[in-house]
């Protein structure tokens, strides 16, 4: 979808914030000080969104190397307190759990590369964060077996954390997260298309969620008025910031079958956002809290997508830290300030302009609308 539309418009940021980890004083993040959306057009008209419901998507989320490092002081807290405040704007907060998180811990897979596992007192720092909800079709679910899954699913549960896209068996790895907003119910729903066969659940047997067009069209079919379908897919290419053709014609059928918001991650690095008549694809938000520190890892960005009812607004695109590999010493977790984030958001923009969409750079924000009227109100 081509977005023309944009070319006009002039955004008014209402903000206000200061970090915990020290930084230059001009180059500060500012979050909204309140819940109020402002937007104005060439003509003067000035459109409000004082009362979107928010829901906040991070990408992937693990606890090992640098970001266990960074935990060995005293608070284990303090590596990522710059997102306290940050987060408690939002009415729901997901990330996509790229790890088991473990009692204790047994014997790894050995049959795997790269073996992650997190902490029980890992779960803390997701609730001190506000997370609602986990993503757990990925390839990583599985990294200690049935025992690791069962243990996972175990203590998120004790923390009151929601999950969805690994169980027991197939139908409870399908089974959706659900959360409620007024009279809009949101079900988020997580698969994984990458990963050895052995790791996806069956019938009767434990494991991820597959991804099959076919099956994440299915489980959507008796969607009712008022209820929004969220998809949360783990696929891609480490480290290539374009989608392929495979996952576009996948996003697309599945946006038309009645998904309103793909969310997608593994390749550890950002991709575009794709714009469809009938939702918005965001290919891959790269990571959240992640241990890794390589030349291949730049900035990342997490997004909001801003609902009126069951109808889709905007989705807002905030970048997140991401090179660690230029960081002396620990791992340390805040939100980009606006001269940089505006840096990163130039370049950004030009992935989503490979794939159709102008990405609204304003405040260190990034905005793409779907909302028809305010479109309509923009267009020269």
């Amino acid at each position: 979808m081509k977005s023309s539309y944009f070319v006009s418009l002039v955004l008014i940021p209402l903000f206000l914030f200061s970090a915990d980890i020290p930084e230059d004083p001009e180059n500060r993040l500012e979050l909204p000080a309140n819940s109020l959306y402002q937007f104005q057009t060439e003509s003067g008209e000035t459109l409000q969104y004082p009362n979107s419901i928010k829901l906040w998507f991070g990408g992937d989320v693990m606890f090992n190397w640098g970001v266990r490092d960074a935990m060995r002081s005293d608070d284990i807290m303090f590596s990522f307190r710059s997102f306290f405040r940050y987060l408690d704007q939002f009415d729901y907060r997901f990330i996509n759990l790229e790890t088991p998180i473990l009692h204790k811990t047994p014997a790894a897979d050995q049959r795997k590369s790269y073996v992650f596992y997190g902490e029980r007192r890992d779960l803390t720092v997701l609730r001190s964060l506000g997370i609602d909800g986990v993503f757990l079709g990925n390839n990583h679910t599985m990294d200690f077996g049935e025992n690791g899954l069962f243990e996972t699913l175990d203590l998120l549960d004790e923390f009151k954390i929601l999950h969805t896209g690994a169980g027991k068996n197939t139908d409870q790895a399908l089974l959706p997260i659900q959360v409620k907003k007024g009279n809009t119910e949101f079900r988020l729903f997580s698969f994984s298309d990458t990963g050895e066969t052995r790791l996806f659940s069956g019938t009767n047997s434990p494991g991820a969620a597959y991804f099959r067009v076919a099956t994440a069209e299915k489980i959507i079919k008796k969607t009712k008025p008022g209820q929004v379908n969220v998809l949360s897919v783990h696929w891609g290419v480490e480290y290539n910031p374009t989608p392929m053709e495979t996952e576009r014609n996948a996003a697309k059928y599945l946006i038309n079958a009645g998904y309103k918001v793909i969310i997608g991650h593994h390749p550890h690095v950002p991709q575009g956002i794709e714009v469809f008549p009938k939702g918005i694809v965001v290919y891959s938000l790269g990571n959240f809290f992640f241990g890794s520190k390589n030349q291949y890892l730049k900035h990342n960005i997490s997004v909001v997508t801003h609902f009126d009812g069951d109808k889709l607004l905007f989705v807002e695109v905030i970048p997140v830290f991401g090179k660690h590999q230029s960081m002396p010493g620990d791992h340390y977790f805040f939100p980009l300030g606006p001269k940089e984030a505006e840096n990163f958001l130039k370049e950004y923009a030009i992935l989503c302009k490979q794939l159709g969409t102008d990405l609204v750079i304003s405040g260190g924000r990034g905005y793409v609308f779907f909302e028809k009227e305010l479109k309509a109100k923009l267009k020269p």
